[in-house]
């Protein structure tokens, strides 16, 4: 009897340890699995879709934000800002200021729970050309699929288990960029290593132990990089990419330690757009400069002249382009544009219809926050009023769809995320799930 209990437990611990883990479907982190952008599944998702057509439903959010939702199992993550900057023009009092971080079910959209949090440093006004276009709540958070980790900027990382109790909370910093755009980039995970982009909050990426929050390394003397970093490879040969202003970094991301960098990076006084993965090369693009380049993986030191592929003109300055099947897409300022991603030259690029749409017109740095995705086949991009143009993923240009929300009265910053063939995307107002009816 005991030995048969013995196994009947070890079988209770399996199963709880399978369902905890995250399943090859979920979406957790900011543009999905490695970053890449792309999503792959057996069901075919609509190219067309409205406040009628492909909703599956659609759920008011307690505030505002730029994060985009993550998936774990049978939940949506995402985190919101509300009672300060709203509205441009009467942004209310920063004291009023609230984080949220919301759990729902990704079956009907019910809430499942919701954690509210004051900010505990100050924050940067919402004025001039940064805050206002992203607001307070910008960096998508990350799951291992048993954990959830947040990050608010100078009110520091937070980390909860998927039923919102929280964990532990570090601070990595409360100071301000020169320019005061607040806190944009993403945490990312290596096994037991959260990489925080500190360098708003400390000038300074920092990688945090997942179990306690416990610094395990920091690397200092880095500014106005709003750039995900993207990790290459497992193990003990993974990298830890990082596209700063002027310079493309590839680190070691369990020890913090710089293996190599090139010196022909996007030429701009800030990054914003995430280093991109291709094959066994990373490509940097972004910048007033629209600068890209391509550079091989590997090396030691001072790479520029040995590693680098190409280097030409970037597809977009804030938003971060998507390579699938050889050629880099992305839609920015109302143009859509392939490159061939070998060699990074120009493989078409057409203008797409308004529907209204007035963003590359917007006031501020850049009207494109929102990344393109690339789910069956096609390539998916929203701008900030809320026009989502579906194009075919292929070498020559061909629209298959401008969609919008009528009559919702959203701004979207958000990248879109998927799941079992349904994506799901916040505004500033709601979350939607869209796919195929049947």
């Amino acid at each position: 009897m005991n030995r048969i209990f013995t196994l009947m437990m070890g079988l209770v611990v399996a199963i709880a340890a399978a369902a905890s883990s995250a399943d090859a479907d979920d979406w957790l982190r900011f543009r999905g699995k490695q970053g890449t952008g792309v999503y792959t599944s057996e069901k075919s998702f609509p190219a067309e879709f409205d406040n009628e057509k492909n909703l599956n439903w659609k759920v008011k959010l307690p505030g505002a934000g730029a994060s985009s939702p993550i998936i774990v199992g049978d939940r949506i993550f995402v985190t919101c800002y509300s009672g300060y900057g709203q509205d441009r023009r009467d942004p209310g009092k920063i004291s009023k200021l609230m984080r949220h971080v919301v759990c729902f079910s990704r079956t009907d959209g019910s809430k499942l729970w919701q954690k509210d949090f004051k900010p505990e440093a100050k924050e940067d006004p919402f004025s001039g050309m940064g805050v206002p276009e992203h607001g307070y709540s910008s960096s998508t958070p990350v799951s291992d699929g048993k954990k959830l980790y947040v990050f608010f900027g100078k009110s520091g990382v937070y980390a909860f288990d998927l039923d919102g109790n929280q964990l532990w909370k570090k601070s990595v910093g409360t100071g301000s960029g020169r320019m005061r755009w607040g806190s944009g980039a993403s945490p990312v995970l290596h096994n037991n290593v959260l990489v925080i982009n500190a360098t708003d909050e400390a000038n300074a990426i920092v990688g945090l132990n997942t179990e306690d929050g416990e610094e395990v390394w920091k690397a200092d003397d880095i500014s106005n990089a709003w750039m995900t970093p993207l990790v290459a490879g497992e193990g003990d040969q993974a990298t830890l990419i990082l596209s700063v202003p002027g310079e493309i970094w590839g680190m070691n991301p369990a020890k913090g330690k710089l293996r190599w960098y090139t010196t022909n990076g996007v030429q701009d006084i800030s990054v914003s757009a995430s280093p991109m993965l291709n094959g066994d090369k990373v490509v940097a693009m972004g910048g007033r400069s629209r600068t890209g380049v391509s550079v091989k993986l590997g090396g030691k030191g001072d790479v520029t002249k040995s590693h680098t592929v190409w280097s030409g003109r970037a597809i977009g300055r804030i938003m971060t382009p998507v390579i699938y099947d050889g050629h880099i897409f992305a839609i920015s300022g109302g143009i859509a544009t392939c490159a061939d991603a070998e060699s990074g030259e120009e493989v078409f690029r057409s203008r797409l219809p308004s529907a209204g749409d007035s963003s590359p017109q917007r006031r501020g740095p850049s009207g494109d926050y929102c990344s393109p995705v690339i789910v069956d086949g096609k390539l998916i991009q929203f701008t900030k009023k809320g026009v989502c143009y579906v194009i075919a993923a292929k070498s020559k240009f061909e629209l298959l769809a401008t969609n919008t929300f009528k009559d919702d009265g959203s701004e979207f910053n958000s990248t879109p995320s998927f799941a079992d063939g349904n994506m799901y995307v916040r505004s500033n107002r709601f979350l939607y799930s869209i796919g195929a009816q049947e």
